[in-house]
């Protein structure tokens, strides 16, 4: 049983056929970590939202969530709209302790990996 989980975040769009690779990875992270191991949401024009996922965390015994925005840096999203999600789901569900984690665009690992797939295009 894992103690914590992991929600990955992505921004939405209204064409749903945007959201498809991002479910494509939380299934094959799943598959990989386990059911309650990974959680997607998104930030807006698209389900499930932070609100709708925290009832599914809640039916685990994991009360503690790192939440990896699927973005490339920090803008007004990352300082004002995630914390107000985050906030708000706090005051649903105390119990569950989210920590936001750096965009995942600014990880050391993921820059190179992009640096890569570019240089091989050029």
């Amino acid at each position: 049983m894992n103690t914590s989980c992991l929600i990955l975040l992505a921004h939405g769009s209204k064409n749903s056929d945007w959201a498809a690779p991002f479910r494509k990875l939380t299934e094959g992270l799943r598959q990989d970590l386990g059911k309650d191991a990974v959680y997607l949401c998104f930030l807006e024009n698209a389900q499930p939202n932070l609100m709708e996922v925290a009832p599914e965390i809640m039916q685990t015994r994991v009360r503690k969530a790192r939440m990896l925005p699927l973005f490339m840096a920090k803008g007004a999203h990352f300082f004002e709209d995630i914390p107000a999600q985050i906030a708000a789901m706090k005051v649903a569900f105390p119990e569950i302790d989210v920590e936001l984690l750096e965009p995942i665009g600014l990880r050391t690992e993921f820059f190179d990996l992009m640096r890569s797939v570019i240089k091989s295009i050029n």
